[in-house]
């Protein structure tokens, strides 16, 4: 299978508040990753940013991805910055055109 879409999330975590961003991430994760469609779900830290992480979703097709979208357990991310544990929160979405990755490969 190919990955065609992804999606992230970077959550700086509030001073302070380290310890509890980083026990819900893993939790938040592994709920959405029982979403069908999905291929895997990462959590990365963010090189740019200290006390920041990337979430990272990959998906089949961008339609399975853009369902993702309406699923509970995304409110988890926005409930840690009413909760005062994250600072920001920036959400991105990126498809990816396989036709013409593969004729990168072919014709490169």
């Amino acid at each position: 299978m190919l990955i065609t879409a992804i999606n992230t999330v970077e959550i700086d975590a509030a001073p302070g508040r380290v310890g509890e961003v980083c026990s819900i991430l893993p939790q938040i994760v592994r709920a959405l990753l029982s979403n069908s469609g999905c291929m895997g779900y990462a959590i990365t830290d963010n090189r740019r940013a200290k006390n920041s992480w990337i979430v990272s979703g990959y998906w089949e097709s961008e339609s399975l991805m853009r369902a993702h979208f309406d699923h509970p357990q995304l409110a988890g991310f926005m409930d840690m910055l009413k909760a005062g544990m994250a600072s920001r929160i920036k959400f991105n979405s990126f498809i990816i055109n396989p036709a013409e990755d593969q004729r990168r490969v072919f014709h490169g």
